[in-house]
């Protein structure tokens, strides 16, 4: 993945990861995002929210990546949810039928309310 940065907060509960750059396949750098989510787990954050508005593009190989996160978080019993999607993001979610399984919010605020 190509990343320019990845940086975590928190809203009471719920563990923020706001993304920002590109979620494509550049060689052989570390799945960065599933990194994140593993040390979110060990920590013992069940609550996620991937904050998506400052993602530029978004790849086959970054849709991957975020069904990867979904999946880790919800066999630990957690909740994975998205939010600021761009259009096109959000097309190739729903095209791929994953936006029916992962809630995507148009705002962080929103998104925040349905945990």
């Amino acid at each position: 993945m190509h990343w320019t940065d990845i940086a975590q907060r928190q809203a009471g509960t719920v563990t923020i990861l706001d993304l920002q750059g590109q979620m494509t396949l550049s060689g052989e750098e570390e799945a960065r995002l599933l990194r994140a989510i593993r040390q979110l787990e060990t920590a013992g954050s069940r609550q996620v929210l991937l904050n998506l508005s400052e993602v530029s593009y978004v790849d086959s190989t970054g849709i991957g990546e975020i069904v990867g996160a979904y999946t880790r978080v919800v066999r630990k019993g957690g909740m994975l949810k998205l939010c600021g999607l761009s259009g096109r993001t959000q097309e190739l979610l729903d095209t791929t039928n994953i936006g029916s399984v992962i809630e995507s919010f148009a705002n962080e605020a929103e998104a925040l309310e349905s945990f």
